[in-house]
């Protein structure tokens, strides 16, 4: 028996008189059941938390079993990582797999998102004129990944300008296919934008990419376990993304996957020469490391899977359209995010006509008690709003209120 892995802290929610039969849109009004997944969790006491998009903090579950893995650890040392580290490993590595919808074969386990693009970007094989179309709204870690095989290699960037409120997938596409060039060798899209929590039709962007023989790579660190897909739906070549948003893994968890065909050309970031060029694992050479992250993995896997990422999509998108739906008709405020349910997730940007969105973070939290996020890119300047799965309607709306009554009180 594995010392590292307690059973369950709390029964799943399915036992606790919420049922499993619910609809996922009717249980995401169902405040009940919500009030239940929130005592799950350490809520704060002296503010209304309301950017749960850099990192959603963990179940008490979570903690619990990581806590527990890393006493172990100090306990049993050089015995464990000589024994049994692998088989836990592994079986991490499958628990992700299953929520992922691929192969183990095809998964290795990163310590966020930023690393599993750069494993993809500083590996992939292009040649000094090469290009790399990717949008003027990627996560800037992912667009510094780039400019670093500018640099080294003279991989050549190829920006598409993307629109806040599309129309339509096609207008997506085409703002990539434009950008594509006879040099070009790969496609980056970013699944859900960091910023705004814009949506982006990934297969979409795939299938144009595919026609012109192109790889493609999504940066996932706000859609994997937010949004119901398997990374066979996206047609992708490489897939990365952090596991402690939306998935509530431990902080120092991440995934990437490689279609088992693009293994052996991927170079890894850190050297690995005694494997097969076609096993997965040479990317994951990363030295000694932590494994109570891990461990905390598996038993996130165990609550997410409580839960359903459909219940959890419909749940955070609710949360989202409760604030978005009503401030988008106040006339001081602009609204960033799409208003069309397919078009977004939790995450929603907001700003304030006269005022700067740092001016409208500090005023929230000062006057208000409630903690949101300034966004200054350059492409959007605005305020995130991201709500998790402790956020109550009251937050919400309780939130809703205080943006008017900011907003009214400047002229």
């Amino acid at each position: 028996m594995n010392p590292f892995l307690p059973g369950s802290l709390e029964s799943d929610l399915s036992g606790r008189g919420h049922g499993s039969r619910a609809t996922p849109g009717a249980r995401a009004e169902d405040e009940g059941y919500w009030r239940a997944v929130r005592e799950a969790y350490a809520v704060p006491e002296d503010f209304i938390q309301l950017e749960y998009g850099w990192y959603h903090p963990v179940a008490k579950r979570v903690l619990a079993a990581e806590m527990e893995a890393m006493r172990q650890g100090q306990l049993r040392g050089s015995h464990y990582k000589r024994g049994e580290m692998n088989a836990d490993r592994e079986a991490a590595r499958i628990d992700l797999a299953r929520v992922a919808g691929a192969d183990p074969e095809e998964v290795i386990l990163t310590r966020n998102a930023t690393e599993a693009m750069a494993i993809v970007l500083l590996g992939i094989p292009l040649s000094s004129g090469d290009g790399i179309v990717h949008s003027d709204q990627d996560y800037p870690s992912v667009v510094e990944a780039i400019e670093q095989r500018a640099r080294t290699d003279g991989v050549v960037m190829q920006t598409a300008r993307l629109p806040l409120h599309p129309q339509s997938d096609d207008e997506v596409v085409r703002c990539f296919e434009a950008a594509v060039t006879p040099k070009t060798r790969a496609i980056v899209i970013t699944h859900v934008i960091n910023h705004t929590g814009q949506v982006l039709p990934v297969r979409a962007v795939a299938e144009m990419a595919r026609r012109r023989h192109l790889q493609v790579i999504v940066d996932a660190a706000h859609s994997f376990a937010q949004l119901a897909f398997t990374v066979q739906d996206l047609d992708c070549d490489y897939l990365g993304s952090s596991l402690h948003k939306w998935l509530g893994a431990p902080l120092g968890t991440g995934l990437l996957y490689v279609r088992r065909d693009r293994i052996a050309s991927l170079v890894p970031l850190f050297p690995d020469t005694r494997r097969p060029a076609t096993d997965i694992r040479k990317l994951e050479h990363f030295g000694n490391r932590p494994d109570s992250a891990h461990l905390g993995l598996r038993e996130a896997i165990r609550w997410h899977e409580s839960i359903g990422t459909a219940v959890k999509q419909a749940r955070l998108s609710f949360l989202q359209r409760r604030w978005t739906t009503r401030l988008r008709a106040f006339p001081r405020i602009e609204l960033l995010t799409p208003a069309d349910p397919a078009r977004h997730g939790a995450i929603g940007a907001f700003a304030v006509r006269g005022m700067e969105p740092e001016t409208v973070v500090r005023r929230l939290l000062d006057e208000h008690r409630i903690f949101v996020n300034a966004v200054n890119h350059p492409v959007i300047r605005a305020v995130r709003v991201t709500p998790g799965l402790p956020t109550s309607v009251a937050e919400i709306d309780a939130f809703v209120e205080a943006v008017r009554s900011l907003a009214g009180s400047e002229t």
